[in-house]
């Protein structure tokens, strides 16, 4: 497990790098239009701030009901600025690409072992995605049902 450690501290020491190329990538993506207006600034703050603290959050340290929170509470102030919920989750998608693509761009991953770790490594990373997916889309659903149930009581 000192391969993933060591990835996973490549990945907060270099979130600046991270973050940089997926505001770009964001900036400019079809299926993320609500990013385009976004102070470039901010949009990479937003990833950086999580690459920076990849570690806390793949190493277990965070509990799921802290995870869930914030992933609820980033889904609640996206949907109430307009954002598209296909958006937010595609933009997440692409920061987990983008994570990986740095990863196997750096060339750090050249031995077998080295590559089972990096597997390893992947699953949480695609867990902890896939659960901030679940979350900021599940506040949305939550929000719409509170609409609704606002709407037809009047």
């Amino acid at each position: 497990m000192l391969l993933t450690g060591k990835l996973v501290r490549t990945i907060e020491q270099n979130s600046d790098t991270i973050a940089e190329r997926w505001a770009d990538e964001v900036s400019k993506s079809p299926f993320t239009r609500s990013y385009w207006n976004m102070p470039g600034d901010e949009l990479h703050e937003r990833a950086a701030s999580v690459c920076r603290r990849m570690g806390y959050f793949l190493d277990r340290r965070l509990p799921k009901e802290k995870l869930a929170s914030f992933y609820k509470k980033v889904g609640e102030n996206r949907r109430a600025h307009g954002y598209e919920v296909e958006e937010v989750v595609m933009a997440l998608m692409l920061l987990k690409r983008q994570v990986w693509l740095f990863i196997l761009q750096e060339g750090l991953l050249t031995k077998n072992i080295e590559i089972s770790q990096a597997l390893l490594l992947n699953n949480r990373v695609v867990l902890y995605f896939d659960r901030a997916i679940y979350y900021v889309t599940k506040s949305y659903s939550e929000l719409e049902d509170k609409e609704e149930t606002g709407s037809g009581a009047r």
